[in-house]
């Protein structure tokens, strides 16, 4: 049977996808400049958690309205880009996986940043420091206001929004240019590339939720995955806020006396990426849901054997 890529190989292209995101970043920038100068004098008190939580639904916003018109020419099969909803069971059992990708995500951390810190700590005390984002504010004008929308954002809107491009536009697009497995790894590098603090850890996380996808033949599964994981990350920081205690280092000394965190880290992920290899990654038929024949028959062996 062949299989209809047409929207992937004449209609949607990546690049524009990038092209789109940039152009993104620009009328979200522009747009809080005349918010600034606009709105009332809340909006530009400093702290300022308002503008910083409009900034990310801002950008999604605007990626969305650039974008929309290429989805919407392409022809695209919503269904078979999202494939099968696999049941809430499944969805709890895969959704598990979140703790070992979290325990993966700092021992990528550490074993990137506790070496550096060392050899340049100027430079990691901009990058993991400095730039760490805020979850919750505990002052500053319209706080409370500024950490619904950042809770929305970060446990809602960004699940559903970046695994629809990411894993379903991205990987699949790229699997026509390139394959499967080099899809894989470029679109875990393009879900890095936002989350700049962790870089490696974001990227193993990628490819954890890409196989799940090609895995289960459904969207739904990566989604619900980033979900918990957002969700548990949101919940730390807001009790960590409530509580009065540091979710992150303040400082490269306390970042360095932290050490023995990383070292667990780093022990507990060896056995959990020996089990995802052996269960998963070695065992999964390599074949993107959009691409593959029959998607959403009640035949699809991925569909219907997964565990």
């Amino acid at each position: 049977m062949q299989v209809d890529s047409t929207p992937f190989e004449r209609r949607i292209r990546a690049t524009a996808l990038g092209i789109y995101t940039i152009l993104a970043y620009i009328a979200t920038m522009i747009s809080l400049i005349i918010l600034r100068n606009s709105l009332p004098a809340w909006f530009i008190s400093r702290p300022a958690p308002l503008p910083e939580a409009l900034s990310g639904l801002l950008l999604y916003c605007f990626f969305f309205l650039f974008t929309f018109s290429i989805l919407f020419r392409s022809g695209l099969s919503y269904r078979r880009l999202f494939g099968t909803f696999p049941g809430l069971g499944k969805l709890v059992r895969y959704s598990l996986w979140v703790v070992p990708t979290i325990i993966v995500s700092i021992a990528a951390l550490y074993l990137l940043f506790f070496p550096l810190s060392f050899l340049f700590p100027g430079l990691v005390e901009v990058w993991l420091i400095d730039l760490y984002p805020t979850v919750a504010w505990t002052s500053g004008d319209k706080y409370v206001l500024a950490n619904l929308l950042n809770i929305l954002m970060i446990v809602i809107v960004a699940p559903v929004f970046e695994e629809f491009y990411v894993r379903g536009i991205l990987l699949t697009r790229w699997t026509v240019k390139w394959g499967v497995i080099p899809a894989v790894i470029v679109s875990s590098v393009a879900f890095s590339l936002p989350h700049i603090i962790n870089l490696i850890g974001m990227f193993c996380v990628g490819c954890v939720l890409a196989v799940f996808y090609i895995r289960t033949q459904s969207l739904f599964v990566p989604i619900s995955i980033h979900f918990v994981h957002n969700l548990i990350a949101s919940i730390i920081a807001l009790l960590g806020t409530r509580f009065s205690i540091p979710t992150s280092p303040r400082t490269i000394t306390e970042f360095q006396e932290s050490w023995i965190i990383g070292l667990i880290a780093l022990v507990i992920s060896v056995p959990c990426v020996i089990l995802f290899w052996r269960r998963y990654v070695s065992k999964t038929d390599w074949q993107v849901p959009y691409l593959s024949e029959s998607p959403n028959s009640e035949d699809n062996t991925n569909s219907s054997t997964y565990e």
